[in-house]
């Protein structure tokens, strides 16, 4: 989900400290986006839409694998 979630990934600079890991960057749709990995749980902070597009399964279509 996490290569759907992202197109590309930048610095978490901007990013108050976190006890667990904060991967920032831009969604395929352009936006920025920011996901709070701790150890039971995650928080995205973006767009709806983009989060709901990357449950969607395969934005490539280079996998065989398809969530929905």
């Amino acid at each position: 989900m996490v290569g759907n979630l992202f197109a590309e990934l930048e610095p978490p600079c901007d990013v108050p400290f976190s006890p667990g890991l904060a991967l920032c960057g831009i969604t395929p749709a352009g936006n920025r986006a920011v996901l709070l990995v701790n150890r039971d749980f995650c928080i995205f902070r973006g767009e709806a839409e983009d989060l709901k597009a990357a449950r969607r399964g395969c934005l490539n279509r280079r996998c065989k694998a398809d969530a929905g």
